[in-house]
């Protein structure tokens, strides 16, 4: 018989469709798995995300894990995840060993921008600080609360943190302290929340954390925040004054007037095109998912935003 161009054409389209559909019970549980390792600042809104995916398609079966950045990116790295929502992404080393050994291919983008907020004790007034400050207390130059500009507060300063392979301790030995090594009286609480409730119980502690933690739900404006804790004040000047510091609020984020600012990324490994991974990783960036990200944390989404001004009157 002869074979016409169409009909070999139509063969090999059925043939590739055939090739893609799952075969079996594992091959759909495959299709239908959501592999996601996600760094634990991000699990407040990211569990919001991953609620409104599964009402969407109810079929998806969620597989998630939350733990330290560096944890999240090595379970990629190792082809024990297909996705990860991190700070940064993927290196060309890292991009060329999953390759070489699986024959995947990364694919990033970023889908929203999340500050890093400075948390004190209810008891502590000391509310403004300056990136230089932040810094040298860092970097063990600045040790006594009384070494601040307008400080209230005596004691050492005590800072404490999620853990030392997190996205925040990351971003700021890299990008705030230029790579410097972080000295002084530096402590891990291994979560967010323990940061939170270490800073409650501890008057001359500085909790650094994703700001997504102490949103305030009840505040459909993103405004304020926990109000177990205060969240200070940051400046870009050497010298702070309430009028040119400013806390980690969307609008903030957004003019960049907050100063610890990073962008947050979703990568995939992701190989088959009609896998729910695919959707998901799409999914965060569309309307739906940077609606979520807008009304319901206080990170920025990367969509553009219009900012407007309104008068309240009485």
């Amino acid at each position: 018989m002869k074979l016409t161009f169409k009909t070999f054409l139509w063969s090999m389209l059925t043939a590739m469709l055939v090739g893609c559909t799952p075969t079996s019970k594992q091959d759909r549980t495959q299709y239908l798995t959501v592999s996601v390792a996600c760094d634990e600042t991000f699990r407040p809104i990211m569990e919001q995300e991953m609620r409104a995916f599964h009402a969407k398609y109810p079929e998806a079966i969620m597989d998630t894990v939350f733990l330290p950045e560096t944890d999240a990116l090595n379970l990629v790295l190792q082809d024990s995840f297909r996705m990860v929502i991190s700070t940064r992404q993927f290196n060309e080393q890292e991009k060329q060993y999953l390759m070489d050994k699986f024959r995947l291919v990364v694919e990033s983008q970023p889908f929203a921008y999340d500050a890093i907020a400075l948390i004190i004790n209810k008891q502590n007034a000391d509310t403004l600080l300056s990136v230089n400050e932040l810094r040298s207390i860092l970097t063990g130059k600045l040790t006594q609360w009384d070494e601040i500009q307008h400080a209230q507060t005596k004691g050492a300063i005590e800072v404490v943190f999620d853990n030392e392979n997190s996205s925040t301790v990351r971003f700021l030995r890299d990008s705030l302290c230029g790579g410097a090594e972080l000295k002084g009286n530096l402590k891990t609480a291994h979560s967010n929340k323990n940061v939170i409730d270490y800073v409650r119980q501890t008057r001359n502690a500085i909790g650094i954390i994703g700001v997504d933690w102490i949103r305030n739900p009840e505040d459909t404006t993103n405004l304020t925040f926990d109000d177990h804790v205060r969240v200070m004040s940051v400046s870009h000047s050497a010298v702070t004054t309430e009028s040119n510091s400013f806390q980690p609020v969307q609008y903030y984020i957004a003019t960049k007037d907050y100063p610890l600012i990073r962008t947050l990324y979703i990568s995939s490994i992701e190989p088959y095109p009609q896998a729910l991974n695919r959707n998901f990783y799409f999914y965060l960036t569309d309307t739906e998912g940077q609606l979520i990200i807008t009304k319901s944390s206080q990170l920025l989404p990367i969509v553009p935003v219009q900012v407007r001004r309104v008068d309240i009157t009485d």
